[in-house]
This record gives structure tokens, sequence and C-alpha cells, in this order.
């Protein structure tokens, strides 16, 4: 009888497992106008450092359910929370959510990325990486953070390369405006493209959308950018404009060279519109070309060094670091 307890006690712990990942990330450099110092979670690191947890259960019939959590961590002092620069002080400020997935698609409550961030990423040059210039220039669709809070999502299976995930925030988890989050996705062979489109009510929509494509050792990518609803930074000062919504559109373009362990890689971005509301009174704002080079050597699949350097809105910043992912 113990024998057939024990048999039985593992086969029910074989369909279910949980699995410990992260990223660490940390180098040296200068931001803007700062000074030369150790560098974590900024924008001339590749990833902030973070640890993860995510478990997987096979329900039976084509059915699984799991979770993902993740913190993340600072390593010039290994806090978390407010100092591991997110908005939301709290343990799990990455990602805290639970899914149920089949034949069917899945669907996901809580904390996670949106919709519209996994589409950008999908085809943009760096992967959404910290010191993607799309993302520098044009934020997450208009002041929208990569991660919703109190998300409910769906994802579609996928159909021959394309899938589609729909977000939605209820208004009263969302200040008292409910969001729709939309992201629709093209991965098949060499082409990687994505359709990303987010609004709040009484507010003017955001979308990008964008494509990339891989040939040999090479990988050329382009995208369009609308953003509404973001804030706006004197462009003089580069200090914030109280009460400012910024509004603007611009295209970015970008290129990969691949040499064995070795890789180049260059983005730019150009604004086609800049402007800004204060007290229902429009201006103009400075159109930027911005860029990033960077140049990285892998040790292996999961460990590289690089450097960068990346100028956004006339502001120069560039980094060396370590990356391992784990």
């Amino acid at each position: 009888i113990s024998l057939a307890v024990l048999a039985a006690s593992t086969g029910a712990f074989a369909q279910s497992s949980v699995t410990l990942y992260g990223t660490a990330d940390a180098g040296v450099g200068k931001l803007g106008k700062g000074k030369v110092g150790m560098q974590a979670n900024t924008a001339v690191n590749t990833s902030n450092s973070f640890l993860g947890f995510r478990g997987t259960e096979d329900l039976g019939g084509g059915l699984k359910a799991g979770f993902q959590f993740e913190q993340g961590i600072n390593l010039k002092d290994g806090s978390t929370d407010d100092k591991a620069n997110y908005s939301i002080p709290t343990i799990w400020q990455r990602q805290a959510n639970l899914w149920l997935g089949g034949n069917w698609g899945t669907f996901r409550m809580g904390r996670a990325f949106s919709p519209s961030r996994n589409a950008f990423a999908a085809w943009d040059i760096t992967g959404d990486a910290n010191n993607s210039v799309a993302a520098a220039s044009y934020g997450n669709l208009g002041g929208n953070g990569p991660r919703y809070s109190s998300k409910f999502s769906y994802k579609t299976p996928d159909f021959g390369g394309f899938a589609a995930e729909m977000g939605y925030v209820f208004k009263p988890d969302n200040g008292g405006r409910a969001k729709v989050d939309l992201g629709l996705t093209y991965i098949n062979g060499p082409l990687s493209a994505g359709v990303s489109y987010n609004k709040e009510k009484n507010a003017k929509a955001n979308y990008a959308l964008g494509a990339q494509y891989r040939f040999g050792m090479f990988a050329l990518a382009a995208g369009y950018h609308h953003v509404e609803n973001g804030g706006y930074n004197d462009d003089a000062t580069g200090q914030p404009i109280a009460g400012a919504v910024g509004r603007g559109s611009g295209v970015s373009l970008g290129g990969k060279a691949n040499f064995g362990a070795a890789s180049v890689t260059v983005g730019l971005t150009r604004d086609t519109k800049s402007e800004y509301v204060v007290n229902d009174v429009k201006y103009k704002g400075r159109k930027n070309t911005n860029g990033l080079v960077e140049g990285r050597y892998a040790f292996s699949k999961r460990t590289f060094v690089y450097a960068n350097y990346l100028r956004v809105d006339r502001t120069n910043s560039y980094g060396v670091g370590m990356r391992h992912d784990f």
C-alpha cells in the first residue's frame, strides 16, 4: 500500500513544476549630465536585474494552469521595491499573475506585460531592451508603462505565425478610467511584425507598428509610432513641464550584424511630430533625432559583455557592462 501511494504521489508531482529564473545586469557608465559610476537598472544597461518564479500544472485534456512572480533587484546595493527603478513599491513589482491555458488560448489575471508592449518587443531591434532607442524616444505607447496591474488578458493560439492578445483594466482599477490594450503579432521564419494599440476612456489612442527581417548574419527593423497623453519635458532644461500633455509621432530604424560570438546593433529614431498642451493651449515641441550604437560579445548563450552609446533628446549616455541570464 505504501509503495502504491508513493507511486501515485510521484505521478501527481510530475504533472506540475516550478522554475526559478532571472537576470543579473550591471556595469559602469554615465547617464546624461551625471557622473561616471556603477550603472544598474538604467538606460545604459541591457536589462533590469530581477528574480522570478513560474509554475505550471498539467490539468489533463490539454488544459494547464500556472503562475508567474517577478521581483526587481538593484545590483548596486541589493535593494528592491522603489530603489529597483519601479513605480510600484511592492515586492513583486515586475509580474504577479495567474493563468489558465489550453488549445483555445491563454487567459491571464494580475500584473503582467501589456499586449502592446509584447507586440513592440516582437520587432524592435533590441527586443525592448533597456537601451532601446525606440522605447526611449516614444515610451511604451504614450506614457503607459510596459506592465499593467489588475489586468485581465486573453491571447489566442498561434495561427501560422499570427497571434492576437487583448488586455483590459476595469474602471475602478485605473483611477476611474477603464483601459483597453491590444497587440497583434506575426512571427514566422525570418519575419517578425507587430501592431500595438491602447486607449483609456476619455483619452486619445496610442499605436505603433513595425517589422523586423533577418537574413544571414544581418537583421533590419523599421517602425512607426504615435503617442498621446504622455508628459513633456522642457526642451531647454529637460525638466518635466507641470500639467503638460505630450503628443508626438516618429519613425524608427534599426540594424544588427552578427559576427559569431560578437554583434553590433545600431538604432535611429526621428520625430515627425512633436507638441504639447498646457491649459488647452497647444505648443510646438522640438523634433529630435536619437540613436543607439551597441556592441556585444557572448561568452555563452546566457552570459555576455556589452558596450553602448545612447543619445536621446540631445543628451548623451554610455556604459559598459555584463549580463547573465539564468
